[in-house]
Formats: structure tokens, sequence, C-alpha cells
């Protein structure tokens, strides 16, 4: 569960103040789907980062599963995130000299409960892939990737910043349909901003 109580976020440069986030009071429930909707500048990558610990709000609280995470310092965060949180960008950073496989046992490497690397490829529709390498793949072939390694470590929460911004209508759908297929089978709660 994520919860926000009165959540600000205001960004300062020089004497001008810009509010991105005003008293937001949220909660998302264990295995839900959360689709944050909005134009360009609405706040909802702020809204993303401060929910999942990688920027700190101006004011309120945010608790995840009883864990408050607005009152972590730096290293607190880094491990919650680790062990509990997936992240997944609209750019695929994947690691190009390596294989699928490879790149999915970079995300099993730092979690300390993981699924197996061919269990999440297989969930992905990649096991015919799963010795190639990232500039063999198509656009939507890669994010499947940077899927499979951000799910690999078993997070609880699965953040995902418009993970299909880069992919045309087809490969967009699909992806949506491999997060949500992922969502039902690991009853995993994801956060979408699109």
């Amino acid at each position: 569960m994520i919860k926000l109580e009165k959540v600000s976020k205001i960004y300062k440069s020089g004497e001008v103040e810009t509010t991105a986030l005003k008293e937001v009071d949220l909660l998302i429930k264990e295995g839900e789907i959360v689709v944050l909707l909005g134009p360009s500048g609405s706040g909802k990558s702020t809204m993303l980062n401060v929910c999942s610990g990688l920027d700190n709000p101006t004011s309120g609280k945010i608790t995840i599963d009883e864990e408050v995470i607005s009152s972590m310092n730096g290293k607190q965060l880094t491990k919650f995130r680790r062990n509990n949180l997936g992240f997944i960008f609209q750019q695929y950073n994947l690691l190009q000299t390596l294989s699928v496989r490879e790149n999915v046992e970079v995300g099993r490497e730092v979690s300390l409960d993981p699924f197996t690397v061919e269990e999440i490829i297989e969930q992905v529709g990649l096991t015919p892939n799963i010795d190639k390498y990232p500039y063999q793949l198509s656009g939507g072939e890669q994010q499947r990737v940077s899927i499979a390694r951000a799910v690999v470590k078993k997070p609880k929460i699965m953040f995902c910043d418009e993970p299909t911004g880069a992919l045309d209508e087809e490969n967009a759908k699909e992806i949506l349909s491999v997060i949500q297929k992922l969502n039902e089978t690991f009853q995993t709660t994801v956060v979408l901003i699109t």
C-alpha cells in the first residue's frame, strides 16, 4: 500500500518557486494498477518520483507498507528501493554488450528473493531471443527486456514512467498488455504515468 498525506513538492530556482504538487492525498492499494494521466508539465513525473523515493517531497508524509519513506535518509531509501521497488522508464537503459539473459540477470543480482531469469523472460515472451543482444531486437522487444529486468527482482511495486512513449501504437499496446499480465500473475502493484 502507498499512502500520501498532504504531499507537496515545490521547486525553487533563485527567487522563483514552482509548485508541482500541492497537498496531495492518495491511497494505492496492494495489487492495484494505477494510471496517472495528464498533459506535459502537470506533475505526473514529480508524483511518481516522490512516491518511489527518487525525490523527496517538500512537505507531507509518504508511507509504503508501514514504512515512512519521506523520513528516510539517502542510504535508507536506496536500500528500500532495491528491496521493494521496480522501475521501467521510457528509455530502455539496456547494457548493449550484454545479451537479453545477461541484462535481466543484472536486475536479479540486486534482489534478496528474485525470480529465475528464464521464468521472467518467458513471461514477457522473449524466450526465443534470450541470447540476442539489444541491437538485434525491436524497440518493443527491448522494452520487454527492460520490464523483465525490473520484474525479476520480485518488486512489491512497479513504477512505470511513460514506458510506451518511444513506441508505435502496436508495440505500446503489447507493452501495456505485458505489464497487465505481470500484475495479474504476480500481484505486483503498478503505478504508471502516461
